[in-house]
């Protein structure tokens, strides 16, 4: 096949999620004319002003970047004209592309989601995967268009979910899965053999924003159901249970076949074979790698077991 050219690409993202894509396009063969990143945002317990991590990365790569507080300001679309691109690839970005965005290429725009489209389409894909027990996680690469995470499919990577990982871990593997993808996804595109097939809208499931309150846990509901909540929302909400009237956080679950489910859900078991805290749920048991006392660092189970003794929670 003949040589194809460098080709200019606008990169659209904002959180770590973004990263590793834009480090894989940074190292070429093709060029990050310029990086389009939200302006800085309060962070922190001083909410202070702070730059996105797409900001602060562009930078450290030596990459243009713009900071946009709106897609549809004249003045920010005039400068993303002016670069020229070939392609635009966003990741992560936080906003939707204006429609004069969606055709200024000869390509639509390249999306990496973290989830296996048409399945979680919307908010927190990753987070929503784990909580409904999703058989497996992963990450898409499609083409935009005007519908959300509607567009064609050219590339997707699976995962089992088989670990007691939160949603945080599995972000950062899916990142770099999607950022390895969009690479390929490319290649194929220069070369003119990439094949976009559509997705089936019959299977499309929309997510809504989590709330602080998904992360109560109940433990009525069987392990396997608390097991996919505790990790699909680590880091935020959090799940959120009680220890003699004071908040307790839950992390690292999974669920554990119970041969005696006579104990009232939430009693503890005492131990796994690994120092896990063992707690009866309305089916099976839940067994968690670490725990966080309201006040507290969050710490093994084994040692919140030794240190509170605890009989019950929640």
């Amino acid at each position: 096949m003949p040589e194809v050219s460098p080709w200019r690409i606008i990169f659209f993202g904002s959180a770590e999620f973004s990263l590793p894509a834009l480090k894989a396009l940074s190292r070429g063969p093709d060029q990050v004319v310029l990086a389009v990143t939200p302006p800085p945002a309060p962070a922190g317990r001083g909410r202070k002003l702070r730059p996105s991590p797409v900001a602060g990365e562009a930078g450290r790569l030596g990459l243009a970047h713009l900071e946009a507080k709106s897609l549809k300001n004249p003045e920010t679309l005039n400068k993303i004209r002016k670069a020229r691109p070939d392609l635009l690839v966003v990741a992560a970005f936080g906003a939707f592309l204006p429609e004069e965005l969606l055709t200024l290429g000869p390509h639509p725009p390249l999306n990496i989601h973290p989830s296996l489209l048409p399945r979680h389409r919307g908010a927190a894909p990753v987070n929503w995967s784990l909580i409904q027990g999703d058989s497996e996680v992963g990450v898409s690469i499609i083409f935009l268009e005007k519908e959300m995470d509607a567009g064609p499919i050219l590339s997707q990577s699976s995962f089992p979910r088989q670990s007691s990982e939160g949603a945080a871990a599995w972000e950062s593997r899916l990142a770099e899965a999607g950022a390895r993808d969009l690479m390929k996804v490319i290649a194929d595109l220069k070369q003119g053999t990439a094949v976009p097939r559509p997705q089936n809208q019959a299977l499309a499931t929309v997510n809504r924003l989590l709330r602080k309150e998904d992360g109560r846990v109940d433990f009525s509901r069987p392990a396997a159901e608390l097991a996919g909540l505790i990790n699909g929302v680590d880091p935020w909400p959090g799940a959120q249970s009680s220890f003699k009237g004071k908040n307790l956080k839950l992390f690292g679950a999974s669920a554990v076949d119970d041969p005696d489910q006579t104990s009232p859900p939430g009693r503890v078991r005492g131990p796994g074979p690994n120092g896990q805290l063992l707690v009866a749920t309305g089916r099976g048991l839940l067994s968690l790698s670490e725990i966080q006392p309201e006040g507290k660092k969050r710490m093994p189970a084994a040692d919140f077991l030794r240190g509170y003794r605890p009989e019950r929670l929640g």
